[in-house]
């Protein structure tokens, strides 16, 4: 089939190749394409039964850039921080030169919510002549932003110009049930609270429960008056300060329990980077770690450790933190098991429960069934399980499904993919991509909105793919293979978490898969999804706590 019988036989392949070139320019964009993908039926993307599809993703890979740089963070979409505006709304100066906001130019109309760009420029200009001392306003701070950040407007002491400065607050779930417990806030007090933090969007506040917005902006008179404050702008300071408050108490309770230790282990030609979590002569866990978080673990899951006795130890998993090649499939999962194996040795360990999480699912399982005698139980904490038809695949969520949907059809696309996600990591985009991979699972969205987890995420991610691209697209396309041999013949007691909300490996598909190895599920975790490992660390401690006291007492 020629190439312009193919484009006039189906729009969607039409469309598709029409902007693959344009990805080619800019990576990020691919992620726009999501739509289109969506759309398709793995026929129209199959590049066995038609070339032409896999031959422009190749080609226009062929001229994207061999690495992508991460030494600017956030360089081109960092967040406006402060900058000041003439009458007429158009920028003045910015804070930091590496702002998307241009000086001499009107705001962009990326940065106003879409319902309410009137409202807010009718309150810059009524602060800018004096008819108000101030304003709150949401503004988003890059163009791909999913939530806006409250903005502080006031007017210069000369009433020359506007100043206009971002106020980074987010909603924290503990800080927030503190707060609400101190200042004895009701249900519905602590909802508009949320809302004014997060989006300061009473309309969709009102909508959401079914009343006028009139009703919602009473509600908040009545709590400014509870709280004896006479702004929304106070508000946000109030719990700003509130929160400071807890992250120092926070942090000094945690001190003591955060001990860390690193070291290098030479294993042949290379070199592995191990951490060691818990006491250090507690029981021994050998932990595979997931993709999303690495080789790290958020303080909660330390304070576990300690508990329960635990020690923990994490290999960083192939080309994650460097760049020899280590294979790719099986042969890879089965190279780096050896490796784990030789780590144990090295510590003198004989044997060690193992634990593992999301795509370290088939790393852990091979080294059961490699070691059986060094492998005393595993626990999984939210798996990935083989994917074996496109009927699985379907089952997966949306954000999931996509890259692995490229992975086996059209690699040449997944690998510009992982250099697109790459690429916004690079720019300081990790939120919005997260929130977007994550968006069928509202305790995962739940668990990325808080900041210190968006914070955990980000930096582990960046370690992580220090090296280039290649962690992410050996994972992609081993999560899109059927592996399911190297859960064969596991003889050691495995036991499967599963969060009821988990999108990555829905209840079917892992039911499904521990049935055919004999494999234990557990009672599903509620209020969690694909992060439930971070999210309910003391049911997979307990677990695995469990288990080390049975074993020691007989």
């Amino acid at each position: 089939m020629s190439l312009s019988s193919y484009m006039t036989t189906s729009s969607r392949p039409d469309e598709l190749i029409a902007r693959i070139y344009e990805v080619a320019a800019d990576p990020g964009r691919l992620l726009e394409l999501r739509s289109v993908l969506e759309r398709m039926s793995d026929d129209e993307l199959n590049s066995h039964g038609d070339p032409w599809l896999a031959f422009h993703f190749e080609r226009a890979e062929a001229i994207l850039p061999d690495d992508v740089e991460f030494s600017g963070v956030r360089a081109e979409y960092a967040a406006p921080g402060s900058f000041t505006l003439g009458p007429f709304l158009d920028v003045i100066e910015v804070s930091s030169p590496e702002t998307l906001l241009r000086e001499g130019e009107p705001l962009p109309d990326w940065i106003w919510l879409p319902h309410r760009d009137r409202q807010d420029k009718a309150l810059l200009k009524a602060v800018f002549s004096g008819a108000h001392a101030h304003g709150i306003l949401q503004m988003f701070t890059h163009p791909e932003a999913v939530r806006p950040t409250p903005h502080f407007a006031r007017r210069a002491a000369d009433a020359s110009h506007l100043i206009v400065q971002e106020i980074p607050i987010r909603w924290e779930k503990q800080s927030a049930t503190a707060f609400a417990r101190d200042f004895s806030l009701t249900q519905a007090e602590q909802a508009l609270l949320h809302e004014i933090i997060e989006r300061s969007d009473l309309r969709q506040l009102a909508a959401e429960r079914g009343t006028s917005l009139g009703t919602v902006r009473n509600q908040l008179k009545r709590l400014l008056a509870k709280l004896e404050i006479g702004s929304q702008g106070e508000l946000i300071a109030l719990y700003g300060g509130y929160r400071d408050v807890c992250s120092l108490y926070a942090v000094a309770e945690e001190t003591e329990q955060s001990e860390d230790e690193a070291r290098c282990v030479q294993i042949d030609h290379l070199q592995v980077q191990v951490h060691f979590y818990g006491p250090k002569n507690g029981a021994p866990v050998l932990y595979f770690h997931p993709l999303f978080g690495g080789p790290f673990l958020p303080d909660s899951m330390v304070r576990c450790c300690h508990e329960k006795g635990i020690r923990l130890i994490v290999p960083w998993r192939p080309y994650c933190g460097r760049d020899a090649d280590e294979g790719k499939g099986i042969e890879m999962v089965r190279g780096f098991v050896e490796r784990a194996a030789q780590i144990l040795e090295q510590l003198a360990i004989t044997d060690a429960a193992v634990l593992t999480a999301s795509g370290g699912t088939p790393f852990a399982l091979a080294f059961a069934q490699r070691f059986p005698e060094r492998c005393t139980q595993l626990v999984i904490a939210g798996p990935t399980v083989p994917i074996s038809t496109s009927a699985e695949l379907r089952m997966l969520g949306l954000g999931h499904r996509l890259p692995l949907q490229l992975a086996r059809l059209l690699p040449a696309a997944m690998r510009m993919y992982v250099r697109a996600v790459l690429g916004k990591l690079a720019k300081g985009l990790d939120g919005p991509y997260l929130e977007h991979f994550f968006a069928d699972s509202a305790p995962d969205r739940a668990f990325i909105a808080v900041a210190k987890n968006r914070d955990f995420l980000s930096k582990s991610m960046r370690a992580i793919f220090d090296q280039g691209p290649r962690c992410g697209m050996e994972e992609l396309m081993l999560n899109a293979s059927d592996w399911s041999e190297l859960a064969v013949g596991v003889d050691c007691p495995v036991t499967i978490l599963t969060g009821t909300q988990d999108r990555l490996a829905p209840p079917e598909m892992v039911h499904s898969f521990a049935t055919r190895h004999g494999f234990t599920i557990a009672p599903p975790q509620p209020d969690a999804g694909s992060f439930l490992i971070f999210q309910h660390p003391g049911a997979v401690m307990e677990m695995l706590g469990g288990f080390i006291t049975r074993q020691r007492s007989n």
